[in-house]
């Protein structure tokens, strides 16, 4: 008799023990969502220069992340620095990345997001 193989929407059976997820990779899953979001131009370094946000490379996203986890070490408190473009509404752009960062964290690492400080270091003039 051939043997049942587990199915994908049914999670297979393990032995006892943790997934550990590094700040890092955490920090990446959250700036590739935050680029993904519409309006978002990109993430900006966290420090102003001459009052001018830096916009930061995309294999430097988690620069423009603060990730600080609670004592729960499940649940996360997060401050984003973001450049957005200009003429959209920011508090628009701002609450859809809020949600889907919240919703990817949860859903791709299993982690809950308690706190999601956005700040826009810039507004960008897009290319004509």
């Amino acid at each position: 008799m051939a043997q049942s193989r587990p199915r994908a929407d049914r999670p297979a059976k393990r032995a006892g023990g943790d997934v550990v997820i590094s700040d890092r990779a955490l920090s990446d899953l959250v700036g590739w969502t935050v680029l993904e979001c519409y309006g978002v131009v990109g993430m900006a370094s966290p420090n102003l220069y001459s009052g001018v946000a830096r916009l930061l490379t995309r294999d430097k996203l988690h620069q423009g992340i603060r990730l600080e986890r609670t004592e729960a070490d499940d649940h996360l408190k997060l401050d984003l620095y973001l450049v957005v473009e200009y003429g959209l509404n920011v508090a628009e752009v701002a609450g859809n990345a809020r949600a889907q960062v919240a919703y990817n964290v949860k859903k791709l690492a299993g982690r809950q997001v308690d706190e999601i400080h956005i700040h826009v270091q810039g507004v960008k003039v897009g290319d004509r």
